[in-house]
């Protein structure tokens, strides 16, 4: 029988809010120039979340307080606990994956005792000794448009033989989930989607997600389970030649 596993965002996902957008908000570091043109690249689509990590995520050197305190005031999408409980009784791994700072997820899993099989993120860290760590996941020669390449990760998934349920909200999410078999999308993922006739699971919490898989397990696992998709490759993305 196949094998399942899960991809969530975390971001706007797994969290109730934007972590990485409420931490450059509140830390002034959209304004800064760098910032300002990288944004506008990205919204005109001349450029991709790389570029934009590389403007923005070096101005939080040395503010690890100010982080630390922000990081005190965001919570869990509802529900979230329930779910990632349902999955380890179901030995279901896993994956958190993000194109944020994998700083601030591990600092929130920790807090919240979320555990989960790993987290695959941006290589940025306060370090023990308050050195500042800045790195990008994204090693795909092929490809440098975004920080975390998650279409690379689901796709060494479904190459190692896993079905994948892909939970997300972003626009990052756009190109990891187009090698999965099941979609949960909400926000702008929801909105990618629908404008080109992909069929997803809309959702707004962990609940809703629970109310569809619960119920309907079985069918998961032997890959029979509604809106299962085939072949939707991000033209976008590209891979080294094998």
């Amino acid at each position: 029988m196949p094998k399942i596993a899960v991809v969530t965002d975390f971001d706007g996902t797994l969290m109730e809010q934007d972590v990485g957008d409420e931490l450059m908000l509140v830390m002034d570091v959209l304004t800064q120039p760098q910032v300002v043109e990288a944004s506008r690249l990205f919204r005109e689509k001349k450029a991709g979340s790389l570029a934009w990590i590389n403007a923005a995520y070096p101005l939080l050197e040395g503010r690890q307080y100010q982080v630390d305190r922000l990081l005190e005031s965001v919570h869990l999408r509802d529900g979230a606990q329930r779910f990632i409980d349902f999955c380890e009784q179901k030995e279901v791994p896993v994956t958190v994956l993000s194109d944020g700072m994998q700083y601030y997820i591990e600092q929130v899993l920790s807090r919240e005792q979320i555990k989960v099989n790993r987290v695959i993120a941006n290589p940025i860290h306060y370090l023990p000794d308050g050195q500042f760590q800045f790195g990008v996941q994204n090693s795909n020669e092929a490809c440098k448009w975004c920080g975390c390449c998650k279409a690379s990760v689901v796709k060494q998934l479904k190459e190692e033989g896993w079905l994948v349920i892909y939970i997300g909200d972003g626009s990052s999410d756009y190109y990891g989930s187009g090698f999965a078999d099941w979609i949960f999308a909400r926000a702008s993922l929801a909105g990618y989607l629908t404008g080109e006739g992909t069929a997803f699971y809309p959702f707004e919490t962990f609940h809703d997600i629970l109310n569809i898989l619960s119920p309907n397990w079985e069918s998961y696992k032997d890959g029979t389970a509604d809106r299962r998709l085939s072949g939707r490759f991000p033209a976008v993305c590209a891979f080294p030649e094998v």
